[in-house]
């Protein structure tokens, strides 16, 4: 323990500074989460009749699949909210425009890492009230695919 607290002395200042970045890094995220949540809150309490289109993403520990997307309509939130670790676009029934790009990271033989990216695609998504939507892309067909989930 007195090496410990002989460390503590000989860093001097910087032995209270290191500490107080983290604690308010980790209270500013906080605040950060709390005013994006009460944005999604505000936008579907005014919103009653609102969709949710679930973009399909993952990881293990060997790949990573990311869907990067733009909101192009006036008739949706205009950024993506987050539910968890889900990433989900919020939008009123009828048409939801939107640009979406796909990427693909694999460890790589001779590269560390090699990503495959498919995109910009521009789509149009037809939602109805009342339902839910799953937005994956196919690796095989090359294409995204739009069904829904509930």
């Amino acid at each position: 323990m007195s090496n410990f607290s002989q460390m503590i002395k000989n860093m001097g200042i910087m032995a209270y500074i290191i500490p107080a970045v983290f604690i308010v890094y980790i209270v500013g995220m906080i605040i950060w989460m709390k005013k994006r949540k009460q944005g999604y809150d505000k936008w579907l309490s005014d919103h009653p009749d609102a969709v949710k289109i679930y973009l399909n993403t993952g990881f293990n520990a060997i790949t990573t699949k990311t869907l990067s997307e733009k909101i192009l309509s006036p008739n949706a939130y205009p950024k993506i909210a987050y539910e968890g670790t889900k990433s989900v676009i919020y939008a009123l029934p009828g048409t939801v425009d939107v640009e979406l790009t796909y990427s693909y990271t694999r460890p790589g033989v001779l590269h560390k890492n090699v990503t495959t990216t498919w995109g910009p695609t521009k789509l149009s998504l037809e939602v109805e009230k009342g339902k839910t939507y799953s937005l994956t892309f196919d690796k095989d067909e090359e294409t995204f695919k739009f069904s829904v989930e509930r």
